[in-house]
This record gives C-alpha cells, structure tokens and sequence, in this order.
C-alpha cells in the first residue's frame, strides 16, 4: 500500500507523530479517519478515541483528503471507520455516498453541534450513516457511538495485579506534540485542554523557552466559558434571522428605481426585481460592501450571531456573555 498521503497527513496535522516510522507501521483493525477542520476539537476526540482503544487516528481537515486516506486504507482490505464533521462539508451527503461507493459497509460517524431533532441530521440516516457524535464530545457518547463496533475493537488484556496501576503522565512530551500542530498556543489553553496547574505550565513553558522551541508573542484576552471558566471552547457562527450555517459574505446593490436589494454577482447590472439597467453608482444605485447572505432563508445581515461551546462543561452561550482571561500567546519555532 502506498503511504505517502499517510506519512503527509502523519506529520502536518495534530499530535499524531509516533516514533516509530510509519512506513514500516502494519494497518491494524485499530485505524479510524477523522475529518475535523478545528484544531482544538481534533485533540479533544483523539484523546477520546485512544480510550475507546484505536491507536493510528489519522485526522484530516478537509473531506478530499480524508476520503482519499480512507480509500488506501480500503485498498488493503480493512474496514476502517470514518468521522465526518457535517459542519466542515457543504456537499456532506456527495461525501457519504462517495465513501459508501468506496466501502458499501463503511462505518461513517457524522459528528455535529446541530440537535438531534434536526431534520437535516436525520436524513443522513437515510443515506448509510452509521452513527452521529455529538459536540460538546463526552467520553461516553464517543464510547456510545462506536457501540455497534464494540465487538471490533478488543480489550487490552491486563494481568490481575494486587496494586492498581496508575499510568504517570509525562506532560513535557505532551507539550512537544501539541507544538507539532501549532504555530501558536496560549498558556491558558494548554492548561485547560490537558487539565494541568497552571504552576506546572508555567515550568513547561520556561524549559521550552530556554530550549528555543518557543517564544513568547504578546499578552492577550482570551474568550473562556462563562460558567466553568475554561478556554478549551469552540465556537459556531449562525445567521441571526433563522440560527442557520449556510451563508457567504457577499457585496449588495440597491436599486434606487424600484428599491430593489440584492447580492453583487456577475448579473448585478441588470435589477433582478425589475429587469432593467440600474444605472450608474451613487446616483441610480449603491452598494453595501461586507454584508452576509443565508442560503437558508435569504436574511441579509452584517455580522453572524457567534456561539461558544465549552467542551469541559457543555454550556453554551453567546460571545457577548464570554467570559475573558488574560494569557501570553506563545509562537512554536520549527
């Protein structure tokens, strides 16, 4: 099997470098692909899919490459299971057909912040879609939605022992990884994902200084959950007349002779409302520069509604009730 996407895919995304070189690594009943564009929540659900027992976790950010990794993996006759973000995909049902055509009996997870009622969740059932994950990630609803693979996945098998064995963190080498992924990283935010003191980040941070590794950018506010305080929280934009996602940044044009508003496009010349010529700018029309357009229910607006949610308490809650905390912005030396 040709490895190259693999190896590539390997080094340039997040906290996945192993040290033993992949080419001579064996595809194991073990591997999964993960499709997530945010480089926080990819951490997040590596570590949930460690515990659920895979090992070689190949995160991507867009779904070409993600389904051009699941299609080497197919080539070696191995069933590998896939996780797609519905928010990362506008063609998300083309995906999932395409990866079934690959795989009729693909295991494919859509991991989403939209509610379970969703019309649009639902349908995707429809097409072949195994399970759905559901963000904020918890342990148990990861473990949950890999349920009916459970019989797949084998229990590490542990010598009964008198005293119970408790696994030492080795946070440095921790540290080493999260740089791999990052051109830049908060202290706050490496305490609040690997749930570290702060006095112990601190020394990580000083070591990385001396050792070059890091250097220290500028001091920042930074957004945190307004109920637990953690900065380990992602955000979503929305369209603020129907809570939808499906919306792009477009100029508008007003025509003064009918009072016609409409996206700037290709056409704009011609009034869509009227059919006619609009003129010349400032005096028969005028323009909006940096307006939003929802394909959804065709609101125009300036700005989208942001929404936080907090992967360590699972509030959610708007940008202007965030709470904020300062922190030194770190940049990583490659």
């Amino acid at each position: 099997m040709s490895t190259n996407i693999i190896e590539k895919n390997k080094k340039e995304n997040i906290d996945l470098l192993q040290i033993e070189q992949f080419s001579d690594l064996d595809i194991s009943e073990k591997d999964i692909v993960v499709i997530e564009p945010n480089s926080t929540i990819a951490i997040t659900i590596r570590k949930f899919l460690n515990k659920v027992g895979f090992e070689n976790i190949q995160v991507c950010q867009e779904a070409k490459e993600g389904i051009e990794i699941f299609s080497h993996f197919i080539n070696n006759e191995t069933n590998v299971p896939i996780i797609i973000d519905s928010g990362s995909d506008k063609n998300i049902k083309n995906t999932i057909k395409e990866i079934l055509e690959i795989q009729p009996n693909a295991n494919v997870i859509i991991s989403t912040v939209k509610e379970k009622t969703d019309p649009e969740i639902l349908k995707l059932f429809d097409i072949g879609v195994s399970s759905v994950l559901y963000k904020p990630f918890t342990f148990e609803n990861v473990k949950k939605s890999f349920s009916h693979m459970v019989e797949e996945i084998e229990e590490p098998i542990v010598e009964e022992r008198k005293e119970p064995i408790v696994e030492e963190r080795d946070t440095e080498k921790e540290f080493e990884n999260v740089l791999l992924s990052h051109k830049q990283i908060t202290d706050n935010e490496f305490k609040d994902i690997y749930k570290i003191k702060k006095s112990e980040v601190d020394e990580i941070i000083k070591n990385a200084l001396n050792n070059r590794t890091i250097t220290l950018d500028k001091e920042i506010s930074e957004a945190a959950c307004n109920q637990c305080d953690s900065t380990n929280i992602t955000y979503t934009s929305e369209c603020p007349q129907c809570n939808g996602i499906n919306f792009k940044q477009k100029d508008l044009v007003e025509h003064y002779g009918c009072g016609e508003i409409y996206p700037k496009e290709s056409e704009y010349k011609t009034c869509p409302k009227c059919n006619k010529e609009i003129g010349s700018v400032g005096t028969q029309y005028r323009e909006f520069a940096g307006y939003h357009v929802c394909s959804s229910c065709d609101g125009r607006f300036d700005r989208p509604t942001f929404k936080f949610v907090c992967f360590d308490c699972g509030n959610s809650f708007i940008d202007v009730l965030a709470s904020w905390k300062k922190s030194k912005m770190y940049k990583t030396q490659r």
